[in-house]
């Protein structure tokens, strides 16, 4: 079990309690696109490059965040390839060509802090001719596009932090953003591609379904112990959603009822990855979050009918073990957020519905 911290809003203070572990897979033909599957943006020319830099970054490092981009373009690989090599490269040597390695890695060099059993001195200290080293390793990490990014780019570089990464992804997605020009301005953290917005997937007819078949509902709504030592103590003794685990084997979260997906949350702090739709007839807004990162198979302003997979069950936010945790606010809101807007029961509605 694990606890998302304290949030206040004035007099409001309230936790959020999830508990969970499950592993869910998607079905990749589903017509709305999945991140790890959207094609890379163009390669850029040299010209487009932001003389003032980006995110901290100047110009010569942004030339090399270019080089890296452009060698997973030439490869066919996605746009979470291209974010996941600029990530790395930051956090191996600053996006800069390195000469000279560290105590764990005399002979390292170049972008990527490479050493010499990827190959010779003069193709580590070439940005093009390095990155397509990174790559080609990535590519040989089994199921690397499913990966949280850092873990990813880990198993590639086999340093000593699996999290060491994480801290960069921001500043890549800005980097990412300034160099892909107009296709890559809506491109997130999680390497979502820009939405194509407004699609209607699947048929409307008002059903409701489970949100992963044969998971079972590990948490319900209302008043439970919070884990030892979380911050607020009694206070972090409500659980403002209802959580469901998928025991063993994967399943695939999908959507509940009819909505209309209005925000698409990715890597986004208490939350990590998750979908939140409106239903149709306006009596409900449905969070759904913790899923995997880059795994949103949904966009922004699509209406998706019951059924629709949404995403891959995750531990993505302040958690920990993989699970589906929901919550159910009255009404249209584009955002919600508790404290700010109260959560409701889902549990009688569900029962209701014969989902639960």
């Amino acid at each position: 079990m694990s606890a998302r911290r304290i949030v206040s809003v004035g007099a409001s203070v309230v936790a959020l309690l999830t508990v969970g572990l499950v592993t869910v897979v998607l079905d990749d033909s589903d017509p709305a696109q999945a991140a790890s599957s959207c094609a890379a943006p163009a390669g850029v020319s040299a010209g487009t490059v932001p003389a003032g830099g980006v995110a901290g970054f100047d110009a010569e490092q942004m030339k090399n965040a270019q080089s890296i981009m452009n060698a997973a373009k030439s490869l066919k690989l996605p746009v979470a390839a291209q974010l996941i090599g600029i990530q790395a490269a930051i956090g191996e040597s600053t996006l800069r060509v390195i000469d000279y390695g560290d105590a764990a890695g005399p002979d390292s060099r170049g972008l990527f802090q490479q050493r010499d059993s990827w190959g010779p001195y003069a193709d580590r200290m070439d940005p093009a001719k390095s990155s397509t080293l990174f790559f080609k390793a990535l590519q040989r990490v089994e199921g690397w596009e499913t990966l949280e990014p850092t873990i990813a780019i880990h198993r590639t570089q086999r340093n000593a932090d699996p999290n060491h990464y994480t801290k960069f992804r921001t500043q890549a997605t800005e980097v990412f953003k300034a160099l892909g020009g107009e296709s890559a301005a809506a491109v997130d953290p999680s390497g979502v591609c820009p939405a194509e917005g407004n699609q209607v997937v699947g048929d409307l007819a008002g059903k409701w379904v489970a949100p992963m078949e044969g998971a079972i509902n590990s948490s319900g709504y209302g008043p439970r112990p919070a884990p030892p030592g979380t911050a607020g103590g009694v206070l972090a003794n409500f659980h403002y959603g209802i959580d469901f685990v998928h025991p063993g084997g994967p399943g695939t979260i999908v959507a509940l009822t009819d909505m209309k997906i209005v925000k698409v949350r990715n890597m986004d702090g208490l939350f990590g990855t998750g979908v939140t739709g409106q239903t149709v007839d306006g009596k409900l807004t449905i969070g759904m979050y913790h899923m995997e990162a880059g795994s949103v198979k949904v966009k922004e302003g699509d209406t998706v009918a019951a059924g629709t997979p949404l995403g891959t069950e995750g531990a993505t936010g302040n958690v920990t073990g993989r699970h589906l945790h929901m919550e159910f606010f009255a009404g249209v809101l584009p955002n919600p957020m508790v404290p700010i807007n109260p959560t409701i029961d889902p549990t009688p509605i569900m029962k209701e519905k014969g989902i639960l």
